[in-house]
């Protein structure tokens, strides 16, 4: 789905408008859709709904609600959160709606928002910026602990950065959020994300060649889009069709992060897995990974010629999970920058490494993908995790950019973009996979992807996407307390199953 900015919406209605319809066809059809949400969830007969409208045209969309609601037999309540509405667009509405309507200021609206069993956010739309005024938080705050009532909210939450998804202080929290022409960044991008309940898109005059006709470089991110990312395997095809993987990852005490790592890439369906550990760790693994060949290094010697061997041969890289930050481990993610020739998948580790001298990831010719979390992120690129906050995608967008690498940063609403500015935002996943490891094996799922010559943007927001759809499953069969992160690799064949449509 694709994910527009708040002056990409602003230049869609000005076509629309253009093209005859108008501003206030706009409003009415906005209002309607946010009315028909209502009534699809309950009948709103003698049903108390408390609407808060702000002044401007978000505001007005909730004018129109408040009518259309109370013509449906609704015991309406309009609450005017920032007094008389200012634009002209809501003046004409809030003039229409009429009388049977109580119209109320905030201050003395915390009995009906008590009371209320609907209670619908008109306050901000997609020109908010900055943080909801101190004024409004307690009634917000009441919203929140009504919780019988259905929360909706206009467009996008109040107290939401349209184009960033970021929340500097309180927000309405809804059930529902009725969103116009197409999804905003804030729909996708956590924090504001996880205030707006379910996102609907609903059309409200815009024609269907315009929004076709509009560059987009954001989309969201589902299972289903993916799917022809896969086609069939071909039936005479061998372990060399289907690509030589090399990870170099795990070390003493951190075999763990290699094996999930390596689990995850055989069952994405990598041909050929080839790990690069020091000696000491093959008793551990070779029992663990059966399927793997091995080459053993003395981490005294690394790289070495039979590490160097391996980097020539391979098609994709996978290079830090569990590696550490010694030395010889440095000189390994060295190794990998200047000689591989296929798709270079940094995590963990490697991105550690690379936090103090991350101009290296210039050096390789070959495509690398970096799988940051948050923390690793703020290393990276020297911000703070306030500032990675306040615009995760930007940030994502930025680091791409600048080190020509594809950016998978990590968290709820994963971010991934591209040098070329291209950006997905994931949308599967849950909290239950918030555990050390899960990392790793989207790590392994990413590197098994790229060696099987999937494009390595896609690769990367497929894998994320696939990560997430086993992390539901997980959820769904163990509960999001009691998945545990190899519980992933074990749901993948089921999520693979969906990809083939079987």
């Amino acid at each position: 789905m694709r994910v527009l900015t708040a002056a990409e919406i602003r230049g869609l209605e000005s076509c629309a408008v253009e093209s005859g319809v108008s501003m206030e066809t706009l409003m009415e059809n906005a209002g309607a859709a946010v009315a028909a949400a209502v009534t699809e969830k309950m009948d709103v007969t003698g049903k108390k709904t408390v609407i808060l409208c702000g002044k401007g045209n978000n505001g007005g969309d909730g004018f129109v609600a408040a009518r259309l609601l109370a013509a449906e037999g609704a015991k309406v309540t309009v609450v005017l959160m920032q007094g008389a509405p200012a634009s002209d667009l809501a003046k004409q509405a809030y003039d229409k709606m009429g009388r049977g309507i109580e119209i109320i200021m905030y201050r003395t609206a915390g009995g009906a928002v008590d009371a209320a069993d609907v209670i619908i956010d008109a306050v901000f739309g997609f020109s908010f910026h900055g943080r909801l005024p101190s004024v409004m938080e307690p009634l917000f705050a009441r919203a929140a602990e009504n919780k019988k009532a259905f929360h909706i909210s206009v467009d996008i939450p109040s107290g939401a950065v349209c184009d960033t998804g970021a929340v500097e202080g309180a927000c309405f929290k809804a059930d529902l959020t009725v969103t116009f022409t197409a999804m905003k960044p804030a729909g996708v991008v956590y924090p504001a994300a996880g205030f707006g309940g379910m996102t609907v898109v609903r059309q409200v005059g815009v024609k269907e060649e315009h929004l076709e006709m509009l560059p987009c470089d954001t989309e969201s991110v589902l299972l289903g889009n993916i799917c022809p990312l896969f086609p069939k395997r071909d039936p005479e095809g061998h372990k060399g069709t289907y690509g030589r993987l090399l990870m170099i990852c795990g070390s003493v005490g951190m075999a763990g992060a290699c094996i999930m790592a390596a689990r995850a890439a055989l069952r994405s369906g990598v041909g050929l897995l080839n790990i690069a550990i020091p000696h000491a760790l093959y008793p551990i693994l070779a029992p663990a990974v059966p399927e793997a060949i091995f080459t053993l290094y003395d981490p005294t010697e690394a790289p070495g010629e039979a590490v160097l061997d391996a980097i020539d041969k391979a098609s994709a890289c996978l290079v830090g999970c569990g590696l550490g930050t010694a030395p010889y481990a440095t000189k390994l993610v060295d190794a990998v920058l200047e000689n591989a020739h296929g798709t270079v998948v940094l995590d963990a580790d490697a991105l550690n490494i690379l936090a103090k001298t991350p101009e290296k990831l210039l050096v390789p010719q070959a495509p690398v993908i970096i799988t940051p979390h948050p923390g690793e992120m703020c290393h990276l690129n020297g911000r703070t995790m306030a500032e990675l906050r306040a615009d995760r995608l930007q940030t994502a967008r930025a680091f791409a950019q600048t080190y020509r690498v594809i950016t998978v940063l990590k968290g709820a609403g994963t971010i991934i973009a591209a040098p070329s500015g291209e950006t997905r935002v994931n949308t599967t996943g849950n909290p239950g996979m918030a555990k050390g490891g899960s990392g790793d094996v989207l790590a392994g799922i990413t590197s098994a992807l790229c060696a099987q010559n999937m494009q390595p943007f896609e690769a990367a927001y497929s894998a994320v996407c696939i990560h997430g759809a086993a992390g539901d499953l997980c959820a769904e069969a163990l509960s999001q307390h009691g998945m545990l992160p190899s519980d992933l690799i074990e749901k993948l064949p089921q999520v693979f199953l969906q990809i083939e449509g079987k």
